[in-house]
């Protein structure tokens, strides 16, 4: 499109003039020339209620009005300081102007720019607008030069507003918005819920919503089977209508904690039954920490070496952040010990909650004291009622004591003396946790003591007594006036039926003095010496 002033007009002819009646400038050449700045859009239509680029197409086809230098010509054709703006203010049409004047430089003949702007379109009518865009530059407008001679140029400056033309469709369009707080703990699954509404001007048929999510970890269906998108059909959504569209989510368990966004895009049949697609439209799903579960206040009971029924009891807190129900605690990972009691089922359990949880283990003889840790399974229901199980369980170290005795010796009453016997009477006291039945109580004596009855039967002993075992002793007439060792052993039935033995329990068997009289052997000895003296005297007589 052409654009020379009438002024510009004026100075040409002028300047031609002077040119051909002077002979003395004959010899001088002059190239005369403007840019030819058009503009177009390529985007030719625009969605309502949205904000969106408008892309402008500025071409020059500068023109000569007097020829000469080809760069000249190139120079006096070329728009220099290239300015554009869209004027807000002259468009019929609720759209609204984000960007200001753009600069663009200089603008060669044959060359274009394409300066982009962003604006907003609001609830428009569909139908044809037009946009109108200025255009300012500085040009050479002449430029005169020759043998000898300064080159000389005339310089101007043109503004002029045309317009793009650009045309609102009569054709659905959509927004999505959260219908929940979309969450999903980390490592688990949960709901995706969006409400699509169709704002645009005809209603939309045979739609389906795709939800893409390209964020690593984060998923659509099951953790078993999971995948980056989604689709939902929607038959038909009429203009102003919304539908409620809801998926199965879920994140792996490495995936920090944060917001992640999710595209949606609407396909659908024009009026021509062409399957049409929206742009992106974005929604988000929102990952919170891994589900997690901790033990507090742990304490042991009879965590000794050789025991039975070790006992461990604590507090499970649902540490959060989402409730979980039908919470089951396993003492999963309990080596060296045997389980004998591993599982506790606690119920629900809102996140801060805690329930109390016991557990019992056998700890063999071979098991060395010390420090051990034992690991703690959780498992629960999530919101969809999904089984879930923590990834890691939790660990958690107990101190194993020395092996103890049961039984321990609390007296020892004996009126035994050299040569004779007397039952010896031990007390007992029973140190154990349980109730324990058919107990008996063996003596091993040891020289100079011997027993003609060294068993005692005991029977249920609860935890804390004092029972009396009594046996029979004699004591060897070389026996001396002191306590020789020896020792008793306990044999008891545990509640659960095993017969268990005590260690060996010494003990100290005192032995008295004998009462009144010399002592029958060196009295005895004493008369056969002196029978066998009279014998010799008789002899010899």
């Amino acid at each position: 499109m052409k654009r020379v002033a009438a002024a510009d007009f004026v100075v040409v002819l002028v300047v031609v003039s002077l040119l051909a009646a002077s002979p003395a400038s004959a010899a001088s050449q002059r190239v005369i020339g403007s840019p030819d700045i058009s503009v177009s859009s390529p985007d030719g239509t625009l969605e309502t209620q949205t904000a969106q680029p408008l892309t402008v197409v500025l071409t020059n086809n500068g023109d000569i009005q007097a020829g000469g230098n080809a760069a000249y010509e190139d120079e006096v054709r070329a728009a220099q300081d290239v300015t554009v703006r869209v004027l807000e203010d002259r468009i019929d049409a609720p759209i609204t102007v984000r960007t200001g004047t753009l600069s663009l430089g200089s603008i060669p003949n044959g060359g274009s720019a394409r300066p982009q702007f962003e604006i907003e379109v609001g609830d428009a009518e569909p139908g044809t607008y037009r946009i109108p865009v200025q255009v300012r530059y500085d040009h050479a407008q002449s430029i005169a030069y020759g043998p000898g001679e300064e080159t000389e140029r005339t310089t101007d400056e043109d503004e002029h507003v045309e317009y793009v033309t650009v045309r609102v469709e009569d054709r659905p369009r959509f927004a999505v918005d959260a219908a929940g707080d979309n969450a999903v703990v980390a490592g688990d699954t949960g709901d995706l819920a969006v409400t699509l509404s169709n704002t645009g001007t005809r209603e939309a048929t045979d739609a389906r919503v795709s939800l893409t999510a390209n964020s690593p970890g984060i998923f659509f269906g099951t953790a078993d089977n999971p995948s980056q998108s989604i689709s939902v059909r929607v038959s038909s959504l009429g203009v102003g209508e919304t539908t409620n569209v809801s998926v199965s989510t879920g994140a792996r368990g490495d995936v920090s904690p944060g917001s992640y966004p999710v595209v949606a895009r609407v396909a659908y049949e024009n009026a021509n039954g062409v399957t049409e697609r929206s742009n992106a439209l974005q929604t988000g799903i929102v990952v919170r920490p891994e589900q997690s579960f901790s033990l507090e206040d742990v304490t042991t009971t009879a965590f000794r070496v050789d025991e039975s029924e070790a006992r461990i009891r604590a507090q499970v807190v649902n540490d959060g952040p989402a409730h979980a129900r039908q919470v089951v605690v396993g003492l999963d990972d309990a080596a060296p010990f045997t389980v004998t009691s591993g599982e506790a089922a606690v119920g629900d359990l809102a996140p801060g909650e805690s329930a109390p949880v016991s557990f019992t283990v056998q700890i063999p003889a071979d098991v060395e004291p010390g420090s051990n840790s034992l690991g703690f399974g959780v498992e629960y229901e999530n919101a969809d009622g999904d089984v879930r199980r923590l990834s890691t369980p939790i660990r958690q170290s107990v101190a194993v004591g020395a092996e103890r005795d049961r039984f321990r010796v609390v007296d020892v009453a004996t009126s035994v003396t050299p040569g004779g016997s007397d039952e010896l009477a031990v007390d007992l006291r029973y140190v154990g946790d349980e109730p324990v039945t058919h107990a008996s109580a063996k003596l091993f004596a040891s020289d100079p003591l011997s027993s003609s009855d060294d068993g005692a039967y005991l029977g249920t002993i609860e935890p804390n007594e004092t029972v009396t075992a009594t046996f029979q002793v004699s004591a060897s007439g070389d026996a001396l006036n002191k306590s020789y060792g020896s020792s008793v052993e306990v044999a008891y039935d545990e509640p659960d039926g095993d017969t268990r033995y005590s260690g060996s329990l010494s003990l100290g068997v005192a032995v008295g003095e004998s009462s009144g009289g010399l002592p029958l052997l060196p009295l005895a000895a004493v008369g056969i010496a002196l029978v066998g003296g009279a014998a010799v005297v008789y002899t010899r007589d």
